[in-house]
């Protein structure tokens, strides 16, 4: 649907999946929400963990299923959660909220996210404009998958075609002396190379 893909023809099997998933995982976060209200008294000051920033990214792509009336003070809750503690995220977190929420309608505080981002970016002639990120074996760390959330957030929500590309270096500068550690970060860096920005597949051979 967010590419503009007839999904129920090119793939009934996913649908099905989709069918089947995100129910099941807006139960698991009303039963997460009444948990911690019996956890804790004091919710307010709550951090929402990384799992959910990657629900609200989740359920951003699945704008035409409303969520059920159940769920979403839950809902509500993490999202205005997510909002008030946003700069204490790591860049991967804050580009998945940010494109959640601009996705949602709160286009100031997803633009306000990407400002941050920009100031935090390192930026130079041979490797682009990329993040400093913590290296560990959770998946939030995953460079490569961050780097192509990143790209996906500065083409949704700033639309700046110079960024989309100087990011994209970094993707190819990476794969040049490394490699893309899983199929994963190979999607995600494929996905991220083509959505956006100059058309690359015309340039130069060398690119």
């Amino acid at each position: 649907i967010h590419l503009g893909v007839d999904h129920k023809t090119v793939s009934p099997a996913m649908v099905s999946i989709a069918d089947k998933a995100i129910p099941y995982l807006d139960e698991r976060l009303k039963e997460d929400y009444r948990e911690l209200k019996k956890r804790s008294a004091k919710v307010d000051t709550y951090r929402p963990s990384e799992l959910y920033i990657q629900y609200l990214y989740m359920r951003s792509f699945f704008r035409e299923r409303e969520i059920p009336l159940d769920t979403r003070s839950a809902y509500t809750f993490y999202k205005t959660q997510a909002i008030a503690y946003w700069t204490e995220l790591q860049p991967y977190m804050k580009g998945m909220l940010a494109l959640a929420l601009y996705r949602g309608g709160d286009k100031s505080t997803a633009e306000a996210i990407l400002r941050s981002l920009r100031e935090q970016s390192i930026r130079s002639d041979e490797m682009g404009m990329y993040w400093k990120q913590d290296h560990s074996y959770w998946w939030y760390d995953a460079p490569t998958e961050m780097q192509a959330l990143l790209i996906e957030a500065f083409s949704e929500v700033a639309m700046q075609p110079d960024e989309i590309d100087a990011m994209k270096i970094w993707l190819l500068k990476n794969k040049q002396t490394q490699h893309w550690h899983t199929t994963k970060a190979t999607a995600d860096a494929c996905y991220a190379l083509l959505l956006n920005g100059s058309y690359w597949l015309g340039a130069h051979p060398l690119v």
